[in-house]
Order: structure tokens, then C-alpha cells, then sequence
């Protein structure tokens, strides 16, 4: 935008308000954006469709060039307004200044002024216009582009979202397939895992009656080998009381006939004393009388007759 400005210009009252800054710096793209209003952007090409980040930098950048543009608009037309405040303000002070050289000065003054603030006014207005004509261009320009990109990227985003929603049926149908399965397999286990515990149960059931049988037979067993054990003994100790009994008997039948034995011949013998006494004393009386013959009497004295013992009560 240019401006024309004259040596009577510290005359022109000041206009209110902050004085545009420049433009925003250019986006890093790939385009030119010196000339990114003379022609089409540039934009980097992605592998489907352009690069969502450039575009969406590209549309933010002409956001704000339209946001910039209308501002400065904006700021031209309250420089534009208070330039006809001043103008009227001027031609007010006109109605009500009276003749003479420092009034004829003031009007010509005035004059000057009023000329140069119309000037300026159409300037700035012409300025405007065609700010505000080369800002609608390339907001338009602008805005087509982005509806371009922006069609472009939604077509982009239908057929990926369409290709993403196509593999997410596939792996929803996938995984369920998987669940499926898994629960199947599942099923499967569970029901062999019931076989195989029912199997041990019943396994555990007949080991335990088993357990019970021979706990039970080993029981009876051990009472038996207990009694016939006791029957052993009994039987045992009877016969050795038994043997016990026949062996006293006859022991005592034995000492019997030992004792008869020795009786009888105790007996004999006694007799055979007695009878040889009876003899020696015979043959002692006859010797006595000198009738025995000297051998008898010889054989009566080399005759000795043992000690009697008395009886046993």
C-alpha cells in the first residue's frame, strides 16, 4: 500500500488508534509465498494425497492474511472518518469566521488543508479498494485453493477411513474368529480337563477303597496271624505242659521203681545179713563149743559182715 504525503502533513490531525504492523512471516511450504498471491501454491507430494501439515499451515497462513487484510481495511476506514470529522469540523469553522486578512488566511489555510485531506481521503480510499480488491482476489484465490486441498484431503480421509474401516471389519471378523476359536479350544480343554478330574476322582475313589480293602484285609490278617499266633503259644505252652506232666510222671514212676528197686534189695541184702549173722553166730556158738571144723572156723573169721544201717521211716 502507498500513501502520498505532502509537506503540510504535521497539519493533518492525528489518527486515533495503533498503526498496523507488517504483514505475518511467510510459512515454511514448499510454494513461494512472495508470489503465493500471483500463483497457485506449491505443496509437497505425499505419498496419497497432499501432506495434511501443509495444508493445514497453508490455510491457517491465509486465514490470517485475511484476518491481516481486514484490519488493515479496518484502519483505513477510521483514518478515512476521522478525516471527514476533521473536513466538517473545518467547514463548520468556516460558516462561523468572519472577513478580514487573518480570517482570509485562516480560510486559505483551511483551503489547503481541506484540499490535501480530500486528497489524501481519495488516496487512501483508492489505496483501500484496491487493497481491499487484491485482498478479496486472494482470499478467494485462497479460499478455493483451500477448498480444493480441503476436498482433496477429505477424499483422502473418506478412502483412508474407508480402507481403515474395511481392515478394522477384517480384524473385528479376525478377531473374532480368534475368540472363537480360543473359546472353542477353550470348551475343549475345560471338557477334557472335567474328564481327566472325573477320571482321577473315580481312580482316586477306587485307590481309596482299595486302600480301605487291604487297610481291612491287612487288619484281619494281622488278627489272624495275632490269634493263631496266641493259639501257637496256647497250643505250645499246652503241650509243654503236657510233656511237662508226663515227663514228671514218669520221672516220678522211675524214682518209684528206683525206690522199689532199691527197697527189694535193701530188703535182700538185709536178709542176706541177717542170715549170714544168724550163720556167724551159729558158727561163733559151735566154735564156742569146739565143734566147728578149723576151716569153717577160719572161714568164720576172714567173713565180714557189713554195718547195718538202720531203716528209713
Amino acid at each position: 500500500m502507498s500513501t502520498r504525503t505532502t509537506a503540510r502533513d504535521t497539519d493533518v490531525p492525528a489518527v486515533d488508534g495503533p498503526v498496523p504492523g507488517p504483514l505475518h512471516e511467510t510459512p515454511k511450504v514448499s510454494g513461494d509465498l512472495g508470489t503465493v498471491l500471483q500463483s497457485a501454491p506449491m505443496f509437497r507430494r505425499a505419498l496419497a494425497g497432499y501432506d495434511r501439515f501443509e495444508v493445514d499451515t497453508y490455510v491457517r497462513w491465509a486465514e490470517e492474511e485475511l484476518a491481516t487484510a481486514e484490519r488493515e481495511h479496518e484502519h483505513l476506514m477510521v483514518r478515512h472518518l476521522n478525516t471527514v470529522a476533521a473536513l466538517d469540523d473545518a467547514r463548520r469553522l468556516l460558516d462561523h469566521s468572519s472577513g478580514g486578512r487573518e480570517l482570509l488566511g485562516t480560510s486559505e489555510r483551511i483551503g489547503t488543508l481541506l484540499a490535501v485531506a480530500a486528497d489524501e481521503a481519495d488516496g487512501i480510499r483508492a489505496d483501500a479498494e484496491a487493497e481491499r480488491a487484491a485482498a478479496a482476489e486472494a482470499a478467494a484465490r485462497l479460499s478455493a485453493e483451500a477448498a480444493r486441498a480441503l476436498a482433496a484431503a477429505e477424499d483422502e480421509a473418506s478412502r483412508r477411513l474407508a480402507a481403515a474401516a474395511a481392515e478394522a471389519a477384517t480384524l473385528v471378523a479376525d478377531a473374532r474368529q480368534v475368540l472363537a476359536d480360543a473359546e472353542q479350544a477353550g470348551a475343549e480343554l475345560r471338557a477334557e480337563a472335567e474328564r481327566h478330574l472325573t477320571g482321577a476322582r473315580l481312580t482316586a475313589r477306587v485307590a481309596e477303597e482299595d486302600a480301605d480293602l487291604l487297610r481291612q484285609q491287612a487288619a484281619e490278617q494281622a488278627l489272624a496271624a495275632h490269634l493263631q499266633a496266641r493259639d501257637e503259644v496256647v497250643r505250645l505252652l499246652h503241650t509243654g505242659r503236657e510233656q511237662r506232666r508226663r515227663a514228671d510222671e514218669e520221672a516220678a514212676a522211675e524214682r518209684s521203681r528206683l525206690d522199689d528197686e532199691a527197697a527189694a534189695r535193701r530188703a535182700a541184702l538185709l536178709t542176706e545179713v541177717e542170715a549170714l549173722e544168724d550163720r556167724l553166730a551159729g558158727l561163733r556158738a559151735e566154735a564156742a563149743r569146739g565143734t566147728v571144723p578149723p576151716a569153717a572156723a577160719g572161714r568164720g573169721r576172714g567173713l565180714r559182715l557189713p554195718r547195718r544201717r538202720p531203716r528209713e521211716g
